[in-house]
């Protein structure tokens, strides 16, 4: 069910709402409580932190609309209330491949100047 809402929303998103603010913005997961009754979805934007925290802003104003529109598309008995959660975690994996690049760079090193 999570995947089905995180695709669903993604396509709202992407497809039904008129604001150019929410552009370029990906639902990275999407995590269900066990009575489906609450969704927390993550959510990634290509921009800097003012882009980000605009865009999660347009998120939570969107969220009845979005709501609505996921009733129709799921029809679910009761649809989960929505949570918009930025999701930091992309920014993490490329800081985490940096440091490793960097890591593997220096063993290079090291390994030509012992030569």
């Amino acid at each position: 069910m999570a995947e089905a809402i995180q695709r669903e929303v993604g396509a709202i998103l992407d497809r039904e709402v008129d604001d150019p603010g929410l552009n370029l913005v990906t639902v990275t997961r999407v995590d269900l409580s066990d009575d489906l009754r609450h969704a927390k979805l993550f959510v990634s934007f290509v921009g800097g932190e003012e882009r980000k925290t605009d865009g999660l802003r347009r998120l939570r104003r969107a969220v009845r609309f979005v709501r609505g529109q996921l009733a129709g598309r799921l029809r679910l008995r009761t649809v989960p209330h929505l949570t918009f959660v930025l999701d930091d975690s992309s920014e993490e994996y490329l800081r985490i491949d940096e440091v490793l690049k960097r890591i593997h760079e220096e063993d290079d090193g090291q390994e030509r100047n012992e030569s």
